[in-house]
């Protein structure tokens, strides 16, 4: 052996390297603990939020404390409080003037009493949606272009009368549009544009170099045009900018107003000062309250589309004047395909501009100013749901937060071949989240027109599909507040997924909140970790659609989306992988289609092809000038990916799939039967497993998630080397070590179990030194047998035989589950006064909606079932004890021997009984509550009048109460009592 002088230098830096490494390993050791204790209980932004609906404006201050000390109590982190009108039907009075002196007086409350509860406030810039309100003057309301035009056909000097353009009064669909008229009739607020003299032809295109700008001998007042008309027909077009009339929304009666100029930055200073200006006298300096956040809803204008800087911004932007382009406006066939789509693109382009510099920028940096984040929806939902003008991840990115949105039980695809989802606008906003280096990535979350329908169980796979592509906080749509306390299920928002104290089973959402926050919390303190940067085009507007739905690599593999100014910005080469400035990395680079005639993003290809990035797509078809020379160049030569075409500095055509398999890249996450390589989630394909993957230094989080009603379990490879997994589950908080994995090459596979829409975190830290305990499990399939992983060791959920092996002998498991039914009648208590008897027996478990008791089959709220039964010990102190609840609608409470057990929420409904159930006699006690469906569907059908609600007409969208199915409600089981034999496994296979 050789022995190390302790005095030379080599021994100095082995102890340097000993000292460096204990402090790298006590570091990583000490962020596990930590986020292991947060993820048991976190707190601060991980919390859910809610959409506060104030319905009309009208409100009870004692109920609104009321109801935030139950959000506080059910584990939320705050609230939006957000105005809305609703039908003028008289369920639900007019409330004052929103932010009036009684709407401020409220609104200071609410922000008052969320500060001494620890809550955190947004509030939205307006009564519903798109921002304004009736102190918006016509210089800042939103604006649009109107012309009129005359025939001329006389050659020489003349002075020509052009009529001022008719400004509509109503919209197409009757409704009064908000425009000040002045007693002459034209309107308060009007720009001059241009004046045009364009040459009649008939049967071409109109030629730019034809038409005449002849503004300058145009005189406004006397509305006349001295000009010296050329031989030949003309028409004499006038454009002039008045407001659109666009009024907002939804408003409370007595909030109506128009909507801002979205596109100018004094309309956005106005708008946003009047809220401060109102809010600050009162509330003093914002950081010291819990108004944290300034909120902007999607832009569902329909009629804004002009603003006086828009010809400015056009010139600056795209090197030429508008002016003779006007006529598309007005007539989208008036020029020929190539100059529509060039002018098109450079229109969408200067609107897309100034609405993300002069309104969400510009807002942001006036909240900002004073303490507060600003908060919006800027990225959609596009077209063609709504005309929303941006480049959504450039929108999404210069706000604090980006929000998007998904629904629950309600799509809506558009026409093309992918049948894409427009509801489901998740992906990206995480890509903004992640570019921008914005924390949290929020969600209005379970918008639905399901009424009354859903438990928090029924909520948890589409919420779980959303974390999968991003979603790092949900805000969920929507608590509606109540201001009296009489009437249930009570006066809703006509949208979303009803969740206030009204609701049946709002005393038991804590574990659900629980949930949501533990899945949030991991998901905002790690960063997304992707094989594929796909770059979504320089189309404007544009938006990124769900996952893998426009763009997909193939199955176990992720990606990223990056717009045009963080690709100009921020993308360079390190090490041959395309890097951005927060230390993520990707291996190929994919294109989606590029047009126009700006080569910028053409020749930042180049510079990172010849930097040594991979780089594929479609050579591009629709640029021209300067841009298709660089094309040219690009990919001449180019075609199937080769190491030796990678080092020429060229784009490749090969589909980003056989670029990774080319390079040797494993899948990131795999199983066996995944179907395809294309998981559209779209029902097309539809994935046995989803995942995403985040990572923390060397920690590394799989979210992963079962998207069927059944159990499954799955040998699952995960592409990781040298590192342990671990279990953490966000429905218990728990973290368990996972002793049975096989490093094979680059990749860990490990046996897993999820239950019907089952879901939990994998998480991979340094590989201990004893190693795994075994390797794989032998089953009589190809799958491992349903089994799950607890502190007491390996459980089977099947009869059968296995085997362990990989370990140092292996384990024959003889599993023998003891089921006892508990069998026969229980007692069921129901509340009084809402139409089911207080008492009932059931001979045998049945739902609810299957007694011959109309009471019973329509009863909505809480049914308490008592039984007692007899339990034998088993002879094996060590074995585990189980109460199974069978089928539960919809969410369980649960007490043993006078001893509670829990709330479950979700399948399987299953408890660990080991320490509360005795020899002989039990006594078991489950409370159980279903939805107020069943009941406003049997005072509907019956004639009844139990509940008050002002939606009483509609089930849902699609159905009237009376064509609604009833829900299946009540314990339906059977319940089970199962003893399981646990494997005590350690490591290297040592029982």
């Amino acid at each position: 052996m050789k022995i190390v002088n302790p005095t030379s230098p080599i021994f100095s830096f082995l102890i340097c390297c000993w000292i460096l490494g204990s402090i790298s390993l006590s570091g990583w050791s000490q962020d596990l603990k930590t986020m292991q204790a947060s993820f048991k209980d976190p707190q601060g932004t991980a919390r859910a939020k809610v959409y506060w609906w104030w319905l009309n404006g009208h409100t009870d201050t004692t109920l609104l404390k009321e109801e935030l000390r139950s959000i506080r109590n059910a584990g939320l982190g705050g609230v939006d409080i957000f105005e809305i009108g609703f039908r003028h039907d008289g369920l639900v009075p007019a409330g004052p003037a929103f932010m009036g002196d009684e709407s401020l007086n409220t609104i200071t409350m609410a922000i008052r009493e969320a500060m001494k509860l620890g809550l955190e406030v947004g509030l939205n810039l307006a009564s519903s949606w798109n921002a304004g309100g009736s102190w918006v003057t016509p210089e800042h309301a939103a604006k649009s272009l109107y012309f009129s035009k005359i025939a001329v056909d006389k050659p020489g000097r003349q002075a020509i009368k052009v009529p001022f353009p008719d400004i509509p009064r109503k919209d197409a669909k009757g409704n009064e549009l908000l425009i000040q008229f002045r007693p002459d009739g034209k309107p308060v607020y009007s720009l001059e544009v241009a004046v045009l003299a364009i040459p009649v032809q008939s049967g071409n295109y109109l030629d730019t170099a034809r038409i005449v700008n002849v503004s300058r001998y145009f005189d406004p007042k006397s509305e006349t045009l001295n000009w010296q008309v050329p031989m030949g027909s003309w028409e004499i077009h006038r454009y002039v900018c008045s407001n659109s009339g666009d009024p907002l929304l939804v408003p409370s009666p007595n909030s109506k107003g128009p909507i801002i100029d979205h596109f100018d930055s004094t309309a956005t200073r106005m708008h946003f000062m009047y809220f401060i200006n109102r809010l600050k006298p009162v509330l003093g300096d914002f950081r010291k309250t819990a108004l944290k956040n300034l909120y902007l809803a999607s832009f569902e204008a329909k009629n804004a589309l002009w603003t006086p800087s828009l010809a400015r911004e056009f010139k600056r932007l795209n090197g030429y004047e508008v002016d003779k382009f006007l006529p598309y406006i007005f007539n989208k066939q008036a020029f020929d395909q190539a100059t529509t789509e060039r002018f098109r693109q450079d229109l969408n382009l200067t609107i897309s501009e100034l609405m993300i510099n002069n309104h969400y920028r510009k807002g942001r940096e006036i909240a900002n100013s004073y303490g507060l984040n600003l908060i919006s929806e800027s990225g959609g939902p596009g077209p063609p749901l709504h005309n929303v003008p941006v480049e959504a991840i450039k929108a999404l990115g210069s706000l604090d937060v980006p929000r998007g949105e998904f629904w629950i039980n309600h799509a809506r695809f558009d026409d093309s071949k992918d049948s894409i989802d427009l509801l489901m606008l998740v992906k990206e906003i995480a890509a903004a989240s992640h570019l921008y280096q914005r924390k949290i990535t929020e969600l209005e979350a379970f918008t639905s027109f399901q009424n009354w329908q859903e438990g928090p169980g029924d909520m948890r796979p589409i919420g779980d599909r959303a974390f999968c592509e991003g979603m790092s906080r949900a805000v969920i749509h929507g608590f509606t507040h109540n201001p009296t306390r009489a009437g249930f299920p009570g006066n809703v928002y006509a949208a979303g997924t009803h969740f206030n104290v009204k609701t049946t089973w709002w005393p038991k959402v804590k574990p659900f909140n629980d949930y949501l926050a533990r899945v949030s919390y991991l998901l905002q303190e790690t960063d997304f970790v992707a094989d594929v940067l796909y770059y979504y085009g320089n189309r404007v507007p544009n938006f990124g659609t769900p996952k893998n739905t426009r763009f997909a690599v193939g199955s176990g593999y992720d990606y990223e989306i990056i717009n045009t100014e963080k690709l100009l910005k921020d993308l360079t080469v390190k090490d041959g992988l395309l890097t951005l400035p927060y230390g993520v990395q990707f291996k190929v680079l994919a294109l989606d289609e590029i047009i126009g005639n700006d080569p910028a993003v053409l020749l930042k290809l180049e510079e990172l092809a010849k930097a040594g990035a991979i780089i594929t797509g479609n050579k591009p078809t629709k640029v021209w000038g300067p841009s298709k020379a660089v094309a040219d160049r690009l990919w001449s030569g180019s075609g199937q990916f080769s190491a030796d075409a990678l080092k020429k500095g060229k784009v490749f055509t090969t589909p980003s799939l056989q670029i990774l398999q080319a390079l040797n890249v494993k899948p990131d996450f795999d199983y066996p039967d995944k179907g395809s390589d294309r998981l559209d989630y779209m029902g097309k394909s539809q994935p046995v497993l989803d995942y995403i993957h985040h990572r923390k230094g060397d920690l590394d989080f799989y979210f992963i998630r079962n998207t069927s009603d059944k159990a499954i379990s799955r040998y699952i490879s995960f592409r990781q080397l040298g590192k342990a997994p671990e279990l953490w589950n966000p429905v218990t908080g728990e973290t368990i070590p996972i002793n049975i994995y096989n490093q094979a090459g680059d990749q860990v596979q490990v046996p897993l179990t999820f239950g019907p829409y089952g879901s939990y975190f994998v998480v991979f830290n340094r590989k201990s030194t004893a190693g795994p305990g075994y390797k794989a499990i032998a089953s009589a399939t190809s799958h491992p047998p349903l089994f799950t992983y607890t502190p007491q060791g390996l459980e089977f959920m099947e009869n059968g035989t296995y085997e362990l092996t990989g370990g140092s002998k292996p384990l024959k498991v003889e599993n023998t589950i003891q089921a006892q039914p508990i069998i026969g009648a229980w007692d069921v208590q129901f509340t009084k006064g809402w139409g089911a008897p207080e008492k009932a027996t059931f001979p045998q478990l049945i739902s609810w909606t299957q007694s011959p008791d109309k009471g019973i089959a329509h009863y909505s709220g809480s049914g308490v079932y008592t039984k007692t039964f007899n339990y034998t010990r088993p002879a094996h102190q060590t074995e585990r004890v189980y109460l199974d609840l069978g089928k539960v609608g919809k969410v369980a409470d649960v007490w043993l021997n006078g001893k509670p057990l829990g709330i479950t929420w979700a399948a399987p409904y299953r408890y660990d009984v080991t320490d509360s159930i005795k020899p002989g006699e039990n006594t078991l006690r489950v409370e159980v509550i279903n939805t107020w469906s069943n009941r406003i569907i049997g005072d509907i059908n019956e004639k009844e009048n139990y509940t008050q609600t002002n939606l009483k007409v509609r089930g849902s969208r699609e159905l009237l109460w009376s064509e609604t199915p009833l829900v299946e409600s009540g314990l339906m089981g059977p319940v089970t009592i199962h003893t399981v034999q646990p494997v005590k496994i350690t490591a290297n296979g040592k029982l």
